[in-house]
């Protein structure tokens, strides 16, 4: 475990009490709730297991999200044997006067909770926003006493015998329920359908595929969204090599729609995110038309759309109160009408707007600007990989800047400061200094020159631009996704 400063007294008393591991777990009964996180986690980074097992046993909350603290978890990791070991002893106590563990959690979450009852700064793996977890309805008769979070990925098998551990388990325990929480799979294909018989997925979150030709086979994708019904995430990932034939095409296209129907089976889908789906050009009103309840993100990337299907887009009535909206690398620079009304149907709600690597240019991005303005509550815009002017980038920055929410912009350099000098660049960062200080509240904009190894940007921080080193673009995109 790693901290940002110095130990403070409260840590060095802490690993001061953990030398002595008997005097440790004995102190547990007397030991104030907030110190508890802390605890755990010296005790995990000291290896000091049998204070580990004691503190599951005592534990005064009633999550334990131990997946952002366990990087490896295979039954064989000590850490994981002793929170089950603590586990064992805890579900045979009739009586525990302090503990209040109601959920084990193993996914990858959990990091602020770490961060603020124990200062720990720990790596967030995604980049995508909390989804709001319900917990799974029960009959009234049953009374679990644990639940087990776990996130699955298939191909990988020390997860996989991490869960089917689990769930054997958990098959010996009274009252004790393992709850799938994310299912990622890559390439689906029969095997690996095989392989999820017999686990439950009836509170499963979220679900991402990346499919790579010639592995689609909807009729395995059908089954697992109806084990799915209570899906909030769906992440569909397309992978097609350019060499296909017309009859492979025709083939890909066919299970790719037939699948889309099955959308009708996810009552409760929240976010919807979809990379390369070639298929859908013309056809997305097919995929719309199946939704069932409005969606708060919806993303669309590296495909191409028709003025019919952006128009559907705006007009469906399960688009019209997205909070994330993302079409990035989708080619819309002959829908600038449609894109305006779609900007303007969410406008109440939109707090994150990718629309980079669009083809846009200054007369699309000056048609944008009243429906930009009227995005209020944006808090990131994302306009990079397009062609704008300085007057253009002027523009937006102007019109942007009474939006109390937005704190971060990433735009495209202006076509005039592509030179071999570098007096351009650095008088619009001058420019972009100005209008910045003139906003009156924090914000940071990010410029680049494009995709290429050695990229001229800047960050602009409270008004103060910063040197930033050269990053590829996809790695620009990867940090600053939204």
């Amino acid at each position: 475990m790693s901290y940002d400063k110095p130990p403070s007294l409260l840590q060095l008393a802490i690993r001061s009490l953990l030398r002595d591991e008997e005097l440790a777990i004995s102190s547990l009964k007397d030991l104030p709730t907030s110190l508890f996180p802390c605890l755990l986690l010296e005790a995990h980074s000291q290896k000091c297991w049998e204070t580990l097992k004691a503190l599951v046993q005592t534990w005064p909350f009633e999550s334990l999200p131990l997946g952002a603290l366990i990087k490896d978890k295979f039954p064989s990791n000590p850490c994981f044997k002793a929170v089950m070991d603590g586990l064992d002893i805890l579900l045979k106590q009739k009586v525990s006067s302090r503990c209040k563990l109601q959920v084990l959690d193993l996914s990858n979450t959990g990091q602020t909770f770490w961060n603020m009852r124990a200062g720990a700064d720990l790596p967030v793996h995604s980049e995508k926003r909390d989804l709001i977890v319900e917990r799974p309805s029960r009959q009234g008769n049953a009374k679990p006493c644990l639940e087990v979070l776990v996130d699955l990925d298939v191909l990988l098998n020390p997860k996989m015998s991490l869960y089917q551990h689990l769930l054997n388990w958990a098959h010996q325990k009274e009252g004790v329920h393992i709850c799938c929480k994310k299912l990622k799979i890559f390439s689906l294909g029969a095997i690996h359908v095989h392989n999820l018989k017999g686990i439950p997925l009836d509170d499963t979150q979220e679900l991402e595929i990346d499919f790579f030709w010639p592995t689609l086979m909807p009729q395995n994708l059908k089954s697992l969204l109806t084990k799915t019904k209570n899906l909030r995430r769906l992440c569909l990932n397309f992978s097609i090599t350019d060499e296909i034939s017309a009859s492979e095409w025709e083939k890909w296209y066919k299970a790719s729609m037939e699948f889309i129907s099955d959308f009708s089976h996810l009552l409760h889908l929240q976010e919807l995110y979809l990379e390369s789906p070639s298929f859908l050009q013309g056809h997305l009103n097919e995929m719309l038309r199946y939704l069932n309840t409005p969606l708060e993100v919806f993303s669309l990337t590296n495909c191409t759309l028709t003025e019919e299907d952006l128009t559907d887009l705006f007009q469906s009535p399960h688009i019209t109160h997205l909070k994330d909206l993302c079409l990035r690398g989708v080619p819309l620079t002959s829908v600038s009408e449609p894109l305006r009304a779609l900007l303007e149907v969410n406008a109440v709600t939109l707090q994150d707007l990718d629309l980079g690597l669009c083809g846009l240019q200054d007369p699309q991005l000056e048609a944008l600007l009243p429906a930009l303005s009227s995005c209020s509550q944006l808090i990131s815009l994302s306009l990079h990989g397009n062609s704008l002017s300085i007057a253009t980038l002027e523009k937006l920055l102007c019109c942007t800047s009474g939006m109390k929410h937005l704190c971060l912009q990433l735009f495209p350099a202006p076509l005039e400061s592509f030179s071999l000098q570098p007096v351009a660049f650095d008088l619009l960062c001058t420019q972009i200094s100005k209008v910045i200080k003139d906003i009156g509240h924090p914000r940071s904009i990010m410029v680049s020159t494009g995709h290429c190894s050695t990229c001229a940007k800047k960050l602009f921080i409270h008004g103060e631009p910063k040197i930033l080193p050269c990053l590829s673009c996809a790695d620009d995109y990867k940090k600053l996704s939204f």
